[in-house]
């Protein structure tokens, strides 16, 4: 097994070189872990909510192409006079 030291000088060698966006998403990464680890309750409420989030996206989603799906042709059926 690796050394926590051993962990520390892989991660440095291996963002060296990277652009800025890359070490942006790595700043992102490493907050998501500390946050997981630290503050784990914190860590559920937040996944919670953006799992929440997603699901109330798809309903949208789906409520929307249900009705476009029900009116489909209906100008067709009841042309405007």
């Amino acid at each position: 097994m690796m050394t926590e030291q051993a962990y520390r000088k892989l991660i440095l060698q291996g963002i060296q070189g990277l652009p800025s966006e890359i070490l942006s998403e790595i700043a992102d990464f490493i907050y998501f872990l500390r946050t997981r680890v630290r503050q784990p309750q914190v860590f559920e409420e937040e996944l919670r909510g953006a799992l929440l989030e997603e699901e109330l996206k798809q309903l949208s989603h789906d409520e929307e192409a249900h009705l476009e799906k029900e009116f489909e042709g209906y100008d067709q059926t009841y042309p405007r006079e």
